[in-house]
């Protein structure tokens, strides 16, 4: 009776009921930790091995032994892409191809100012990819644009450390609220793709501490996020995939990470060394695909030291058995990728199917409203003289279409964040959808886009163009970039429009003197050359499937503009840095990245950060400030009032920056510590409410290798953008 008794309370606390589970980590009531702990000791040491490596292209190895499912990975940020490569499915039988929702890239999802909406962008995209099969999205990216001609810009949020890191935490946090994994990206200072895979940067604590760090920071200390993928550079001299002051100093130990860091595909050169600095699954997987290995070894930009996985088990046993891995090392990693495992649900999902998402919910119409709602709040308006929009119908009769960008949705930037929508709104369909019936629209190509077929010789295009401007009463000529033009693998040459597109401007400005222009871009762009000439100008971005919709919504004024450019537009490149073709670039400019940069300098910009008209008017007053003498850790509490003073609702970013009156280092003019996105209808006032805490104040001390935040005298500084301050006010900090 006894024994009955003790066998029976055995499997009680096993988690075993009468049709229970019998082993504790299937029990979904038990705590994650102890399920993890759990698991870890029924597997066998190649069992482990294996889960640091992955088995495919975009897939890591289960446990089939056990059941445990594999992680199965997607390209993001801004929708799932096609995951396998051409000739070269994760396992037999996947898709070549799928459809996904393509929204916004990065950079147009930072002009909105709207975490809320960056949050309900992820949520979609977790969604797709559950139905997909996927349960990580590779994403957010949330590197500093510390430069306008990085080829990559279009993935991030912008220049800014405080604005990026609320974009991130905010599609963090959707993400794994829908159960799949985000992984944020890249760790560390990859700001260029000149060099990726074998650049050494060398950066200053400081400026790394509170230009670079600090988004990695918020997603791991404010959002928990449960996977961080290590950069292709070095850093101070070690690679990021086997840094250990990155991976364990600064991540583990000092933010307190628990999830599992990822490296990007081919970045590893070592095995012992990227085992033993916190590395935990090196991705791609081993050379279990035809043509893998060589594909990998000549990666543009590439790794010619790739030999097809350095952590594949056979390598991984060598060094375990040797000692240079230790079993504790070895299971911390296991431990973390199993955790990850239980606290986003996979596990659970795939030991009860039936609660597996199984309707076809990918590019619904409600998906594609929101990714129309994306690209209206991300198109920023940078120019509107003699209110030359919204378009008015009773004035405007005959409008042309001129560019290579007018019939061509130029949905996002090249690269591994493409996605491939069911379909793409061209900003002509746009513009002739709205404009049935009310006016006469007319097209011309003008200039071929850089790099695509010539139709024509340039003489007769740019003919075309001119003669169509000017008998129309409006132009509008679309420029920019292409994918091709601008996406990973390599930077951009210069500020400039691809060729022919200035001369194209330049031209149909001449030939009518109501001429638009709208740019599809992932970074700023010279205007110089022709700004002065045209009386309106749109940044919309690579505006994802819903482009054409969202530029006609804002042209025609059915959307009122609201987006801000997140990074600053300079007049060359003489005012701001470039990327540098050698094997170490240092960063002499520390912290003095984007508008810190051009205020330090005092160099007027074409174009600010922060920077976005509306067709309304909004009236900034009554700020205040309390307590306007707080003790250190106190938090101070901002209020002002915001009034739409001109005849269409519409909606305004509140800027709030700080500085610092006086410190014992050199701080910036002006760093933005908050904002806020208030929609308001005419004659409508409300009270926008922030907090400043101590990380408002803070900066990183090299001297004592902290943060510290001085008394003394701060300076709040509130405005529409970085060189349009409304209001000023201050406080004073005490000890």
């Amino acid at each position: 009776m006894r024994f009955i008794i003790l066998t029976l309370t055995a499997l009680l606390l096993a988690g075993c009921g009468k049709n229970g589970p019998t082993e504790p980590w299937k029990n979904p009531k038990m705590a994650v930790e102890k399920r993890a702990e759990d698991l870890l000791r029924r597997l066998t040491l190649e069992e482990k091995l294996d889960l640091l490596s992955g088995d495919g292209f975009m897939s890591s190895h289960g446990i089939p032994r056990l059941g445990v499912p594999a992680i199965r990975m997607a390209d993001g940020p801004v929708g799932i892409r096609t995951w396998a490569m051409p000739g070269a499915p994760d396992k037999p039988g996947e898709p070549q191809t799928v459809h996904a929702t393509a929204f916004p890239v990065g950079i147009a999802m930072g002009a909105t100012w709207n975490p809320d909406l960056v949050a309900q962008e992820a949520r979609v995209i977790a969604q797709e990819a559950l139905v997909l099969g996927r349960n990580q999205v590779l994403g957010p990216t949330v590197n500093i644009a510390r430069t306008p001609l990085w080829g990559r810009n279009f993935e991030g949020y912008g220049e800014d450390p405080w604005l990026t890191s609320r974009m991130g935490v905010a599609y963090i946090g959707a993400m794994q609220g829908e159960g799949v994994i985000p992984t944020v990206k890249h760790f560390a200072v990859n700001n260029q793709e000149t060099r990726r895979n074998t650049v050494n940067v060398k950066v200053d604590q400081r400026a790394l501490e509170e230009i670079y760090l600090p988004a990695f920071r918020a997603a791991v200390e404010e959002a928990g996020v449960w996977s961080v993928m290590s950069s292709y550079n070095k850093v101070n001299g070690a690679w990021a995939a086997e840094n250990p002051e990155l991976l364990n100093e600064i991540l583990r130990k000092r933010w307190g990470f628990k999830g599992y860091v990822v490296s990007d595909w081919a970045s590893t050169h070592s095995t012992g060394p990227t085992v033993n600095a916190g590395m935990d699954i090196e991705m791609p997987g081993p050379t279990v695909m035809p043509g893998l290995k060589d594909f990998m070894k000549n990666f543009p930009g590439g790794n010619p030291g790739f030999d097809g996985g350095y952590l594949e088990r056979s390598k991984l046993k060598a060094l375990f058995d040797s000692g240079e891995i230790s079993k504790q090392t070895l299971d911390e990693s296991v431990r973390r990728i199993l955790r990850i495992l239980f606290i986003s649900g996979i596990i659970d999902r795939s030991l009860t199917p039936d609660k597996a998402p199984t309707k076809p919910e990918v590019d619904t119409p409600e998906q594609r409203l929101l990714a129309r709602k994306a690209a209206d709040q991300s198109i920023v308006l940078l120019k509107n003289d003699r209110n030359i929009l919204p378009l008015d119908p009773q004035k405007v009769r005959t409008v042309a279409l001129i560019g290579p960008n007018a019939e061509f949705n130029r949905v996002g930037g090249g690269g591994s964040s493409a996605v491939n929508p069911e379909y793409s709104w061209k900003p002509a369909d746009g513009i002739r959808e709205r404009a049935a019936g009310k006016m006469q629209i007319s097209y011309a190509l003008g200039a071929t886009m850089e790099g695509e077929k010539e139709t024509a010789p340039a003489a007769t295009l740019l003919k075309e163009a001119t003669d169509l401007a000017a008998k129309s009463d409006l132009a509008i000529v679309f420029v920019g970039f292409s994918a091709a033009l601008e996406g990973e693998m390599a930077d951009r040459k210069s500020l400039s429009l691809p060729a022919g597109q200035d001369d194209l401007i330049q031209a149909v400005a001449h030939a009518n003197k109501n001429t638009i222009v709208v740019i599809n871009s992932g970074s700023p762009v010279d205007v110089t050359k022709w700004v002065a000439q045209v009386p309106g100008v749109v940044e919309a971005w690579f505006p994802g499937q819903e482009g054409g919709h969202a530029i006609a919504d804002i042209l025609f004024g059915d959307v009122n503009p609201s987006g801000k450019l997140p990074v600053t537009f300079p007049k060359s490149m003489a005012d701001s840095f470039a990327p540098i073709d050698a094997p170490e670039i240092e960063y002499k400019e520390g912290i003095f990245v984007g508008y810190r940069h051009f205020d330090k300098k005092n160099i007027e910009p074409a174009f600010a950060f922060g920077h976005g008209l509306s067709y309304t008017t909004f009236e900034y007053s009554n700020l205040t400030l309390t307590p306007v003498s707080p003790r250190y850790g106190q938090t101070v509490t901002l209020l002002v009032t915001v009034k739409n003073t001109g005849t269409r609702a519409g909606a305004e970013v509140v800027q709030v920056y700080l500085h610092d009156v006086k410190s014992s280092v050199e701080r910036p003019v002006k760093e933005l510590k908050g904002f806020q996105r208030v929609e308001l209808k005419p004659g409508e006032s409300q009270v926008v409410t922030m907090t400043l805490d101590r990380r408002s104040m803070w900066f990183y001390d090299p001297l004592v290798k902290d943060w510290a935040a001085e008394p003394g005298e701060f300076d709040v500084l509130v405005g529409s953008s970085s060189r349009d301050i409304r209001l000023k006010g201050q406080f004073a900090l005490y000890e």
